[in-house]
């Protein structure tokens, strides 16, 4: 590439790469269509699919070779402006001095695909944030109770920063794992991922007597960091919370909500 801004010697900014491409594939094709693909990729190249997603040029040649011009707008164009955005960042934080003060993020994700665990690690450890993975409920309730305990036994702070939940996964569901989760701390912040928001905020305001913030399934990595950000959001649903309104009231006001972020 030609542009001087992704001239990085640095395995932060190729793993970033690495994950724009496989998140725009994903978000394409799926997850089945993303590594039909990657494996028609590494035929051809004879390169694995690492070196094929880090290094944009190789890329591109095989997009272009796979899908002819109509790779160029419909794959490469939004990859290289989000490659853009990356290399921006990485000029602009290069010339700050880093905060050694700055508390770390940690996140707590539960699903059931070994995959997507896979990527939200991967991208979601960036930027100060400590990330830890389960594939089922009952695993990601072991795993809160053991970083809580240890948490309060050095008189610590609650663990977790936010927990994220997939409301459909073996051994216990999402809203399984949440009940036993805010028994433990009923603070806990936790976001439903669910491609059903009417019956999962339902589901939340019967069983748990509180909105529950939703993502709506399938979506980006950048929606879901976007979300794990927004404070904005967040004070939303505590207002909610801590309105007196009935069931139909909160529902109707949280749905709304809901409704107008994940379409936005």
């Amino acid at each position: 590439m030609s542009n001087s801004r992704f001239d990085f010697n640095d395995k932060r900014y190729e793993n970033q790469i690495s994950q724009i491409i496989e998140t725009s594939l994903i978000d394409l094709y799926g997850t089945k269509g993303y590594k039909s693909i990657i494996q028609t990729m590494m035929k051809e190249c004879r390169k694995s699919e690492k070196e094929i997603t880090g290094n944009y040029e190789l890329f591109a040649k095989m997009i272009q070779m796979i899908f002819g011009r109509i790779g160029d707008a419909k794959i490469l164009d939004p990859i290289k402006m989000e490659i853009d955005r990356i290399g921006l960042d990485q000029i602009n934080a290069s010339e700050q001095i880093p905060s050694t003060h700055a508390k770390q993020m940690r996140l707590l994700i539960a699903d059931d695909e070994p995959h997507l665990l896979e990527l939200y690690q991967d991208w979601l450890k960036f930027d100060n944030r400590h990330v830890i993975t389960a594939e089922n409920g009952q695993k990601c309730l072991e795993i809160y109770q053991k970083e809580n305990n240890h948490a309060k036994s050095n008189h610590l702070e609650d663990y977790f920063d936010v927990v994220i939940l997939d409301h459909n996964m073996p051994v216990l569901n999402g809203l399984q794992t949440a009940i036993e989760i805010l028994k433990i701390n009923p603070n806990q912040r936790i976001i439903f991922a669910s491609g059903y928001i009417e019956k999962t905020l339902s589901d939340s305001l019967t069983n748990l007597n509180k909105a529950i913030e939703i993502i709506k399934k399938p979506f980006s990595i950048e929606a879901l960091e976007d979300m794990i950000n927004n404070k904005s959001l967040l004070n939303k649903f505590n207002e909610v919370n801590s309105n007196r309104k009935d069931i139909t009231i909160k529902y109707s006001i949280a749905i709304t909500i809901l409704n107008n972020y994940n379409h936005r």
